[in-house]
């Protein structure tokens, strides 16, 4: 598994396993071989597209857009969750200030 620690510019795609402590200046796009444990925060958006696997500890500042994947909240979401498919498992611990639809 790669850790990335840094700041990272503008919108990411994941394509495989990746450990994330940073931060992401846009969106993140986990595609259907990637795998992301999300400590950091991300300014935008967080997309999962099909067969997608997130767990999120951090901090997304915008929506996250479920279009096939799994996401294990644990963290806080300031937007709202849009599933168009896949599962979303929300832990006591986590936070969605938005809505889920």
């Amino acid at each position: 598994m790669r850790i990335e620690n840094r700041k990272l510019e503008g919108d990411v795609k994941i394509n495989d396993e990746v450990t994330l402590n940073g931060t992401v200046g846009g969106s993140i796009i986990v595609s259907d071989s990637g795998n992301l444990v999300l400590n950091g925060i991300v300014c935008q958006d967080l997309i999962l597209e099909k067969g997608s696997i997130v767990e999120l500890f951090g901090t997304v500042n915008g929506d996250v857009r479920n279009r096939g994947g799994e996401i294990r909240v644990k963290g806080t979401i300031m937007g709202s969750i849009y599933k168009e498919a896949g599962t979303i498992i929300i832990e006591p611990e986590g936070k969605i200030k938005g809505h889920i639809y």
